[in-house]
C-alpha cells in the first residue's frame, strides 16, 4: 500500500520521468496520432489506451485488417465502486480479516463463479463477489485517528447506471455483523459514472478487455510482440495487452523494450528482481 494513496505512486513516476528530462503535458484530448507526430516529433509513440481509441485515432497509419482486428477486440463486465469513510475498523467476524489490506468477498469458489456468470449473462447477481481494501489499517493518513476508510468495488453488467452500495453493504456484513453501524458516508460510482471517468474504461471495464483465455492469447492479437503495431514507432502498452490487467506497469515494460529494438535500434533491458 503506497502512504497516502495510490496518486503517491504516480508522484514518484512523474518525478523520476522529469528528473531524467521527460515533459509532461496535461488536458490535451489527441485526437490524431499523425497531429501527435506533427506536434512532438516523436519518433517512437507508446498509447496506453484500449484497441478502439487506439484504431480511432489512427485510420490513416494503421492498415484495415489490423484496424478490424482492434475493432473485434471484446470488452468485459463493468463495476460499481463504493468508498466508504468508517468510524472504527471493520468488525470481521474472522479476527485475521483485520489486518488484510485487501480482500475478496464471495463465499465458496462455486458461489463466487456463479456470481459472475450472472454478471456476464447481463444479470446483477443477489449475492455479488467484491473485491475491498481498508488501506487505513496499514496507513494512518488514510483516515482521521480513530476512523478508517474502506474502497470497494463489485462487478456489473457493462454499462450499468445501478447503484450497488446497498449489495456491498449486504455482501460486508455477512463477514463483518455491525458494518453498516459504521459507515459516516458513502460515495458511489456506477459503472456508466465509470466510463465517463476514463474512456479507457469501457462500459465500466476497468481491465480495458475482457479476460478470458481467448484474450489473454489474442491481446489485441496474437503476435510474438503483439506491443508493436503496423504503423512505424507506433506501439500499444495498456492493459490491453500482454500480461494483461492486475500486472501493473508490465505491459509498458514490454512496449518499451520493442520501442528500443525495433524503433532505435537499442539493446533491450531485462528484468532484475
Amino acid at each position: 500500500m503506497p502512504r497516502g494513496g495510490s496518486a503517491a505512486i504516480s508522484q514518484a513516476l512523474a518525478e523520476d520521468f522529469t528528473a531524467h528530462g521527460g515533459r509532461i503535458e496535461v488536458g490535451v484530448h489527441v485526437r490524431s496520432i499523425g497531429e501527435l507526430k506533427a506536434a512532438t516529433g516523436a519518433r517512437a509513440i507508446i498509447c496506453n489506451t484500449t484497441p478502439r481509441a487506439l484504431a480511432a485515432m489512427a485510420p490513416k497509419e494503421l492498415p484495415n485488417r489490423y484496424i478490424r482486428k482492434l475493432e473485434s477486440f471484446e470488452y468485459g463486465a463493468g463495476v460499481c465502486k463504493v468508498d466508504f469513510a468508517l468510524s472504527g475498523p471493520v468488525p470481521w467476524k474472522a479476527a485475521e480479516l483485520a489486518k488484510a489490506p485487501t480482500l475478496h468477498l464471495g463465499g465458496s469458489r462455486r458461489a463466487i463463479a456463479f456470481a459472475e456468470a450472472e454478471v456476464l449473462a447481463g444479470r446483477h447477481p443477489q449475492n455479488p463477489y467484491v473485491l475491498a481494501v481498508q488501506a487505513s489499517v496499514v496507513d494512518s493518513s488514510r483516515a482521521p485517528a480513530g476512523h478508517h476508510t474502506l474502497w470497494s468495488y463489485t462487478h456489473v453488467p457493462a454499462g450499468s447506471t445501478r447503484n450497488c452500495t446497498e449489495d456491498i453493504v449486504r455482501t460486508v456484513e455477512r463477514y463483518a455483523p455491525g458494518f453498516r453501524d459504521l459507515i459516516l458516508a458513502s460515495s458511489v460510482q456506477t459503472a456508466r459514472d465509470v466510463a465517463g471517468y476514463n474512456v479507457n474504461y469501457i462500459g465500466g471495464d476497468i481491465a480495458s478487455g475482457a479476460v478470458t483465455l481467448k484474450q489473454l492469447m489474442k491481446r489485441p492479437i496474437v503476435s510474438t510482440d503483439p506491443w508493436r503495431t503496423p504503423a512505424e514507432g507506433l506501439y500499444l502498452g495498456s492493459a490491453s495487452t500482454p500480461p494483461g490487467p492486475a500486472v501493473h506497469g508490465m505491459a509498458g515494460w514490454f512496449a518499451a523494450r520493442s520501442a528500443l529494438k525495433n524503433t532505435f535500434g537499442l539493446p533491450v533491458p531485462s528484468l532484475r528482481f
